[in-house]
């Protein structure tokens, strides 16, 4: 297996060479199932992997498929290259990272090559809470620069925005979002210290509604409900937790405040203005918005589920395809087929199945065909703007 950092050997550039040249400019990824400390739904399984882990130990729970990613994942027990996408090429173990090392420009646009490869500057998840998350926040990006000691191996902070899919909820579908005004530090220092449900009379909470969202800045505690979610954040593993348990188990403070001695100092973090605002849960809120300037055309549907005027980090479609649609980007972009059964330029696609397009593809026409009885539905991710 190639780690990051280490050398690419001549034989592993031959096979991303081979690869890309054979993708027509769109390639697949591997599922990409990364461990967590807190327990799954078994929601996740497009393929017969899990019949759901939620009974099992928390070093064997995956609640979450990371997609088109070139973030290490930050748990405790460290695996090599976990939370690293791979190249779907069969008994091989090649990251999208690597492939971005050596062909960046071609995969990203010079633009966004020079700034960010060999990473790819988003972060796409789906995550399975079985149990609600704990409560935490995430830091902003001027901490992370200012204080690199606190927050390595991030480079940046994490800045989130979520989508509820059509599934079984849970048995908790609502998310803790921000501070009541006029929450002080020390209120929220001793509910943190009594444990239970004692924080989450300090926050207002929304229901999670199926096919819409809400955006979370960084530097805003919130505690995320048991709804199958789709999220994009920032390309950051950057937490801290404002709880000390999780699927029953203590954590300890490795897990709880990572980069911190105590969780005093983590709390210095929060955006306590951000946080107590009063318009909080209208303000983020998210609703799908039909795409009316759009490059597309044929029997289909598109809309913003994450708009590009919430946020300069990232943005997202959902496609929903009834016949042929073809389509036309800007931008490279992630593409996730969450429903349904076709095919992409030619190529068959089903549910569960994770590609990248290249910048120059993404500028060419490239056309869906659904060959099923139900709609076809994908999600596209875009990077920030070059």
């Amino acid at each position: 297996m190639n780690h990051p950092g280490a050398e690419i050997t001549a034989d592993t550039a031959a096979a991303i060479d081979r690869f890309l040249s054979d993708s027509g400019g769109i390639f697949k990824l591997k599922p990409n199932y990364v461990r967590r400390y807190y327990r799954d739904g078994g929601r996740l399984a497009f393929e017969a992997r899990t019949n759901g882990t939620a009974a099992g130990k928390m070093s064997s729970w995956t609640p979450e498929r990371w997609i088109a990613s070139t973030v290490t994942a930050c748990n405790p027990d460290t695996i090599a290259n976990e939370g690293l996408s791979l190249l779907d090429i069969p008994e091989s173990s090649i990251t999208f990272k690597e492939a971005l090392s050596l062909h960046g420009e071609h995969i990203l646009g010079a633009q966004l090559a020079t700034r960010y490869a060999p990473h790819f500057p988003l972060l796409s998840k789906v995550f399975d809470p079985y149990d609600p998350i704990v409560f935490h926040f995430h830091a902003r990006d001027e901490d992370v620069r200012k204080f690199p000691q606190h927050f390595a191996p991030n480079e940046s902070g994490k800045e989130e925005a979520y989508y509820f899919l059509t599934a079984p909820k849970g048995r908790m579908p609502y998310t803790h979002v921000g501070l009541h005004p006029g929450v002080t530090k020390q209120q929220l220092r001793r509910a943190i210290e009594e444990g239970g449900d004692a924080i989450l009379d300090l926050s207002p909470a929304f229901a999670q509604r199926f096919e819409e969202g809400f955006h979370v800045p960084a530097g805003i505690p919130h505690r995320p409900g048991t709804a199958l979610t789709l999220e994009l954040q920032q390309p950051s593993d950057v937490y801290t937790h404002l709880d000390w348990f999780a699927g029953g188990e203590k954590l300890s403070p490795q897990q709880t405040h990572p980069g911190f001695d105590s969780l005093d100092d983590a709390l210095e973090f929060i955006d306590w203005n951000a946080s107590l605002n009063p318009d909080i849960l209208s303000q983020y809120r998210l609703i799908p918005e039909t795409v009316s300037a759009t490059r597309q055309q044929g029997q289909g549907e598109e809309a913003w589920i994450f708009p590009p005027h919430i946020t300069s980090k990232f943005s997202g479609k959902r496609v929903r395809v009834t016949g042929s649609f073809e389509m036309l980007e800007t931008q490279p972009y992630a593409l996730l087929v969450w429903r349904g059964r076709g095919e992409l330029n030619g190529r068959p696609i089903q549910a569960g199945d994770e590609y990248f397009v290249t910048f120059a593809q993404a500028q060419t026409p490239h056309l869906l065909r659904n060959t099923g009885h139900d709609t076809l539905e994908l999600f596209k991710f875009f990077p920030p703007q070059a």
